[in-house]
């Protein structure tokens, strides 16, 4: 007799959101991402942008690790092809703003919504979710 056994996986969401409280200390952490390497940009849906990031991790005695953004309910955004992000000089850093109930999360320093959009890279959005995963290099 032939018995079939069916397995059931549950995917565990590991995002974890980014408070308004938390920005000044995550910014920290990660050297307000100078020196990182942004490694792609994807439109998840017409609100929703994915950005990978390798970073080194200040927790982790500056190990390199990869850190997955999720931006939501994107209400305005200018990204870059990720064939042009390997030229974007990460000595400027990158920005994270709390203003209006909305965050901006931007290259360079920045210190308002309306100052972010100048940025040649640039998402507003209501949320901020991110992952810290293995650096792949």
């Amino acid at each position: 007799m032939l018995r079939t056994v069916l397995w059931s996986v549950s995917v565990v969401n590991k995002l974890r959101p980014l408070g308004k409280s938390e920005i000044d200390k995550f910014l920290s952490r990660f050297e307000r991402f100078t020196g990182a390497e942004i490694k792609n940009i994807t439109l998840v849906s017409p609100t929703v942008i994915e950005i990978k990031i390798g970073v080194q991790d200040s927790a982790l005695a500056f190990d390199w690790i990869d850190l997955s953004l999720q931006l939501s309910n994107v209400s305005d955004a200018n990204l870059l092809q990720d064939s042009k992000l390997s030229f974007l000089d990460m000595s400027e850093g990158m920005s994270i703003i709390f203003e209006d109930n909305k965050f901006a999360f931007c290259y360079g320093e920045y210190s308002s919504l309306r100052s972010a959009k100048d940025s040649s890279l640039f998402v507003i959005c209501e949320s901020i979710k991110y992952e810290e995963l293995p650096f792949s290099g």
